[in-house]
């Protein structure tokens, strides 16, 4: 009887729970904000540089004791980490394998219907991921949009993970036949 509102997340799913996940965050219309690809390599715009060094702040460093000794909920005593463990920025979008690790092993929660952004959350840190980079941008009169929500996935199994990590891997070397390599100017998302 009445129009429902089309569902981004699995329903009834605990996005704070420990796991793997596969985000793809889109520019707005598409647009090259982070740079362009030339000879199979990305060519950063200043946009993309940004979120380069955001990007790398979330990384693991294997070939430390503790691969999250700069991670800044590490740094901070959370009682969790998210850690990017493979990424890609392309012109128009970003793709990331993120890590959420609870320390404290709590059991996960299941809510319905509509609820705050729950810390150590997927759409949290997402939130501000993309809250710091569009701040950069204002903040250096650089113009730059993001499409409203994101992409994600939920990593099942290893199997997946590395299929995924392959696709992430191989995008640069991709983009002439990748599906978000056009951008509609007039189109509003």
């Amino acid at each position: 009887m009445y129009k429902q509102k089309k569902q981004y997340r699995l329903f009834g799913y605990d996005y704070s729970a420990s796991g793997f996940y596969f985000v793809t965050i889109l520019t707005k219309n598409r647009l090259p904000y982070f740079g362009s690809i030339e000879n199979n390599e990305m060519n950063y715009l200043p946009m993309g540089k940004y979120a380069l060094e955001n990007i790398q702040k979330f990384c693991e460093d294997k070939s430390m004791d503790n691969p999250f000794h700069r991670n800044p909920y590490y740094a901070k005593g959370s009682e969790y980490i998210i850690s990017i463990n493979n990424w890609v920025i392309m012109p128009n979008h970003i793709h990331l394998i993120i890590e959420i690790l609870k320390q404290d092993n709590q059991e996960m929660s299941f809510s319905q219907g509509l609820q705050p952004l729950q810390k150590g959350s997927l759409a949290s840190f997402i939130n501000h991921f993309k809250g710091k980079i569009k701040r950069y941008a204002n903040e250096n009169q650089i113009e730059f949009e993001w499409q409203a929500r994101f992409h994600d996935r939920i990593i099942r199994d290893d199997r997946e993970y590395v299929s995924i990590s392959q696709y992430i891997d191989s995008n640069i070397l991709n983009w002439k036949t990748d599906i978000e390599n056009h951008y509609c100017p007039n189109k509003m998302q």
